[in-house]
């Protein structure tokens, strides 16, 4: 095998081990990435500090400037001259000239107080004069020496001067002549004890380069002031205002993030201040970022180059080290095992396989004698109950072979008949799997209840569970008694299941299983007689002689007579309580046998035959034996109780039948019951028992007349007719599936989904989002 053959195989070990190398290698290039990540964030972080810190700076200058604005402002409304001007009004007299020079020269010492000013108005709204610390003039020729952003017209600017109180700040362009300059107007009233009199508004105008004078020097860096109201207040370093500058997008108190001017990236530093609200921003180009991390980068693509070099090589050598161990083990495979290795294919893979191979005999062998020990188990206890053992196989090697362990030598057999499948049954019919969960849970219980002071085993016979039941102490037959009926109440609780139980006596060592086991069946036999649900023990059936002494059953020829006549009429109500009548004195007779009971069943069911022969033949009516099938039903039963059952439903019906035809009614049955649903499709026990009851009629009767009018299954129907309503309600999109399930007559949310899900192909939740 040639390493150069194998070394491209995707398949191979060879291209695992190489894919694991390069993985290993790639940890460092990923770190260095990262590293490089972290430097590069690290840099932008200082470089966002560093201009966050000279804009707090300048941001600190600026605001205690305007701050001793403020206070200056406060202080000249102060002045007595200035407010004894207030009330002044046209024409101006010689003497108000003079206040207004000394006004003046005032405004001019305020001033010099504070270097941001550059100039002072003072505005008095009685006399509409404004007074500054060069001339007089008035609000008019006031407006236009300025070009404010907000302005629109003198009529806005004269508004804005007579409000009742002013405070703002303003970004204008002052015009003095030719030359012109950018600088913020802060407006401040003047105030006075009275507000409702004409007072004065104070404005200050202060260049932007005085104001951004605190900021350091760079060639790169520009820095803008935004109000508010979204004005730029002062730029340095900026031709045109960007796009993304507006005041909405710089939120928090600070930050960083990056913009565009002029076709250049920039990184966007801001902070905002707390006195004016201001939003103070730097703005640097991203460049300068790549100018500082030049030095880091060739380090990362350095250390990746080595890393792929040295590694490279590593990786080679290891490969060939490696793979030499794992060539010599497949080749001593594919010589002594004479197994070959095809070229291409994984290694690992084909020594799983050989190894797979070399034990495949032997787990095969175990996993069938594993599937195959209940069943062997089984039939090994079969044989002690029929009294089959192996003459050649001592007892005891059969007993360990099956781990068989016996306390004492004293037995009783139990049998169970399952009468009612409970949870496991729909309708009539039992899933044959439901058959086996049910038998295996069964088996389970009975072991689990028996296991806590003896020894129970138990298999399957002829449709029923025997229990071997082997005591480890005493011989007190009431404790069979406590088992079966834990059994029974477990069963029932649990799962709604009935049983019927027989108990046999109790016999001494191996041999009498097997005539406990006949005990059992003979107790079980009776149920014919007490019906189903029944505890029976073998030692409470009546004695052979006393049946044999008995010797008949009750159940006269004109009492016969009289139950037919009865049918013909159709008289449910006195026919059936001739039958309750002979069922009631027949099981009242303690001794009645099962021989004497069957004989009494085949007598009931051949005069029902009998009758419904001949009430078939009159006329051109259907043979009421093809239409109720009484044959099969009445030679189903297993009890007497059944029995009874049966040929009252079967009465019933046939009662009904006569009545029917006597009556010719015209309406079907199948249209009364569709009406029925549709009315009643929102009651949570609308079923078929509720609509025989409504109509007078057994649930079999209903279904298979319905089914015979309308083509439909009447469950079926009212499902559909449930789901019709469902859909329409589901479309509302207004109620949730539990209170729409409730609405058409589901208590059952699960039931509900189930039913959907079973007619429509898709959940209720799913149909609601489609719609």
């Amino acid at each position: 095998m040639k390493f150069n053959r194998i070394r491209f195989n995707k398949r191979s070990v060879m291209f695992t081990w190489f894919t694991s190398y390069i993985s290993v290698l790639l940890v460092p290039i990923i770190i260095s990435g990262i590293l490089y990540a972290a430097s590069w964030h690290v840099v932008e972080s200082e470089v966002n500090r560093a201009n966050t810190n000279a804009l707090k700076q300048m941001e600190l200058a600026i605001d205690n400037s305007l701050g001793g604005i403020e206070r200056l402002s406060l202080e000249i409304s102060l002045n007595k001259e200035v407010n004894a001007f207030i009330n002044t009004a046209q024409p101006l007299t010689d003497n108000d000239y003079y206040d207004l020079v000394n006004i003046s020269n005032d405004l001019r010492v305020y001033q010099t107080a504070n270097e941001f000013i550059e100039q002072i108005y003072l505005y008095y709204k009685n006399s509409d004069t404004v007074i500054s610390t060069r001339n007089r003039t008035d609000s008019r020729q006031l407006f236009q020496m300025l070009d404010g952003q907000t302005l629109k017209g003198y009529d806005a600017w004269k508004s804005f001067l007579d409000n009742r109180y002013v405070h703002s700040y303003m970004p204008v362009t002052i015009q003095e002549g030719d030359n012109g300059y950018k600088a913020v107007l802060f407006a401040k009233s003047v105030s006075l004890a009275n507000r409702d009199q004409p007072g004065a508004v104070l404005l200050f105008v202060m260049r932007d380069t005085k104001l951004l004078a605190n900021l350091p020097p760079s060639e790169a860096t520009s820095v803008a002031l935004l109000d508010k109201e979204n004005r730029l207040v002062a730029t340095s370093g900026l031709e045109q205002r960007p796009e993304f500058l507006t005041y909405d997008k710089f939120t928090g108190e600070n930050g960083l993030f990056y913009g565009d001017v002029a076709g250049e990236q920039v990184a966007v530093s801001y902070t905002t201040s707390a006195r004016t609200g201001w939003k103070y921003m730097s703005m640097i180009p991203a460049e300068r970022f790549d100018d500082k991390m030049k030095y880091m980068k060739r380090l990362v693509y350095a250390s990746i180059g080595l890393s792929l070099l040295l590694g490279g090589v590593v990786t080679f050598l290891f490969l060939r080290k490696n793979y030499n161990p794992i060539n010599l083990l497949i080749r001593s495979f594919s010589m002594k095992a004479g197994i070959s290795f095809a070229e291409g294919t994984n290694e690992y893979g084909f020594l799983q396989d050989a190894l797979n191979n070399t034990f495949a005999e032997k787990e095969q062998v175990d996993r069938r004698l594993h599937q195959h020990r209940d069943a062997i188990r089984s039939h090994f206890l079969q044989g002690l109950l029929k009294g089959n053992l192996e003459q050649d196989i001592p007892v005891h090697e059969s007993l360990s072979a099956h781990d068989i362990q016996l306390s004492s030598p004293h037995f009783a057999v139990l049998l169970f008949h399952i009468d009612h499948f409970g949870k496991f049954q729909d309708d009539v019919t039992v899933d044959p799997q439901k058959v086996k969960l049910m038998q295996f849970i069964l088996m389970n219980v009975v072991e689990e209840v028996i296991g806590g002071q003896h020894r129970g085993f138990v298999t399957e016979m002829d449709d029923m569970q025997a229990c071997i039941f082997n005591f480890s102490t005493g011989q007190d037959p009431e404790e069979l008694q406590q088992v079966a009926d834990q059994v029974k109440l477990f069963l029932l609780d649990h799962f709604h299941v009935h049983l019927t139980v027989s108990i046999s006596g109790i016999h001494t060592e191996l041999f009498g299983i097997a005539g406990a086991y006949q005990e059992a069946l003979s107790a079980m036999a009776y149920r014919l007689v007490v019906g189903g649900g029944a505890i029976i023990r073998y030692d409470e059936l009546p004695s052979s002689e006393a049946a044999h002494q008995a010797g008949n059953y009750y159940y006269p020829l004109h009492v016969e007579q009289q139950l037919i006549n009865f049918v013909k009429t159709g008289d449910y109500e006195k026919s059936s309580a001739i039958i309750e009548q002979i069922i009631e004195t027949n099981a009242s007779n303690a001794v009645l046998s099962v021989p004497l009971g069957k004989c009494l069943m085949f007598d009931l069911a051949s005069t029902m035959l009998k009758t419904m022969n001949e009430i078939g033949s009159q006329g051109n009516k259907t043979s009421f034996i093809e239409q109720f099938h009484p044959v099969e039903r009445l030679f189903a039963c297993e009890t007497m109780k059944e029995m009874t059952g049966e040929i009252l439903s079967i009465l019933e019906q046939v009662c009904q039948s006569i009545q029917a035809e006597r009556k010719q009614e015209h309406s079907p049955l199948g249209e009364l019951v569709i009406s029925f649903v549709k009315a009643n499709y929102a009651e949570d026990n609308l079923n078929i028992s509720m609509i025989g009851e409504k109509f007078g009629i057994t649930p079999s009767y209903l279904s298979k007349q319905f089914k015979a009018q309308t083509g439909d299954a009447l469950l079926d129907f009212i499902s559909r007719t449930r789901l019709e309503e469902a859909k329409k309600l589901l479309s509302e999109q207004s109620l949730s599936i539990m209170e729409i399930a409730r609405k058409v007559g589901y208590a059952d949310i699960n039931t509900f989904n189930r039913t959907f899900k079973k007619f429509e192909g898709i959940t209720p939740g799913k149909y609601k989002e489609l719609k």
